[in-house]
C-alpha cells in the first residue's frame, strides 16, 4: 500500500474568527492509495480586521446530512484535542458522542439544533445522568459563505462546555472533517472491522507507545511489509528489525506530535482502513498499523 502525505487539517478559533486549512474534500479525507492526493483548501477566516463572522444556516433537512455522520475534529480548551460524531433527524434532533485523546470510552450526547445556528448537547454519566451540556453556533467557514450569509453544511462550530456539577465553562472550536453513512455504534463497519473497540484499543496503544517511545509496542503494531517515504524515496520496511533500524528518520519530533494531537476513537474509516487524526496513520480491520503518512 502506497503512503502518501495526506497534509494536516486543523480548526482554530479566536473569538469567533477561524483560521482553516483542509487537505481533504468535504466527504472525507483520501485514503492510502495508489494516487497523488489532490488537495483541496476550504477557506480561511482568520482576519481580526474582518467583518463579525456570520451564522451559518445549518439545514438538518438538507439531504446531504439527513441521518448522516458528521465528524468534527478540534479543541476543547486549549491543549485538549477533541472528536465528535453527530447524526441529525430531519427536524433537528441530534444524537451523539465524543472522545478526547486521552478517553477509554465514548462520552453520549443527545440534542437538537435551534433555528439552524445553534446547537444544543447534553451529554451523560455511566448512570445516565446529565454530566454536561455543549451550547454553541454555526459559522460559515469562508469569505465566500460569510458574505452569503449562510451555508448548509454546518461546517464550524463554536462555543461553550459546561460542568453541570460545578458550573465550569471551557471553549471549544470544532471544524467538520466528514460526513458519511454508517451507523452511530459501528463507525467502521465499511473497513471490515468487527469490533469497534478493538480497534479503538489498537490504536491507543500505538498512540501511547509512540509517545513513550516504547519501540518495541510500535514495532509489533505494524502489518508488515509496510511503505513508508523518506526524503522522496519509498522504503519497504519487512519487519520489526527493519522499522528500529530507521526508527528515529521515520518517527520524527514532528510526526510524534501529530500523533500525539490525534484522538484514537470516533476515527474516520473507509474501505482502505481506519484513520487516525489527519491521515497521519492507517490501520486495518484487526488494528494493524498498514500506513504512515509523515
Amino acid at each position: 500500500m502506497t503512503v502518501f502525505d495526506t497534509g494536516a487539517r486543523q480548526a482554530r478559533a479566536l473569538a469567533l474568527f477561524f483560521s482553516r486549512r483542509l487537505s481533504r474534500g468535504l466527504y472525507g479525507p483520501a485514503a492510502p492509495a495508489r494516487a497523488s492526493l489532490c488537495a483541496v483548501v476550504l477557506g480561511t477566516l482568520a482576519c481580526l480586521g474582518a467583518p463579525a463572522v456570520a451564522h451559518a444556516d445549518c439545514d438538518p433537512g438538507h439531504r446531504d446530512l439527513t441521518n448522516r455522520l458528521l465528524t468534527y475534529s478540534g479543541q476543547l480548551g486549549e491543549r485538549n484535542p477533541l472528536r465528535m460524531v453527530l447524526r441529525p433527524s430531519s427536524s433537528g434532533k441530534l444524537e451523539g458522542r465524543y472522545a478526547n485523546a486521552s478517553s477509554q470510552g465514548d462520552t453520549f450526547l443527545t440534542g437538537k439544533l435551534e433555528g439552524k445556528t445553534r446547537l444544543s448537547l447534553t451529554e451523560f454519566d455511566a448512570g445516565g445522568m446529565p454530566r454536561a451540556t455543549f451550547e454553541g453556533e454555526f459559522a460559515a467557514p469562508d469569505d465566500i459563505n460569510r458574505q452569503a450569509g449562510q451555508s448548509q453544511q454546518c461546517e464550524v462550530l463554536s462555543g461553550q462546555w459546561k460542568d453541570l456539577r460545578n458550573g465550569r465553562t471551557v471553549p471549544f472550536e470544532l471544524a467538520m472533517s466528514s460526513i458519511q453513512s454508517g451507523k452511530l455504534g459501528h463507525l467502521y463497519n465499511i473497513a471490515g472491522v468487527t469490533d469497534d473497540e478493538a480497534v479503538n484499543r489498537a490504536a491507543g496503544m500505538f498512540r501511547r507507545g509512540v509517545l513513550d517511545d516504547r519501540r518495541d509496542v510500535v514495532a509489533q503494531s505494524i502489518r508488515y511489509p509496510l511503505r513508508v517515504s523518506l526524503r522522496g524515496k519509498t522504503l519497504i520496511l519487512r519487519n520489526p528489525k527493519t522499522l528500529l533500524a530507521r526508527y528515529n528518520e521515520i518517527f520524527t519530533d514532528s510526526f510524534v506530535k501529530t500523533i500525539g494531537t490525534s484522538v484514537p476513537r470516533l476515527m474516520f474509516a473507509r474501505a482502505d482502513g481506519v484513520m487516525l487524526g489527519d491521515g497521519a496513520v492507517w490501520f486495518d480491520a484487526d488494528g494493524r498499523v498498514i500506513a504512515l503518512n509523515r
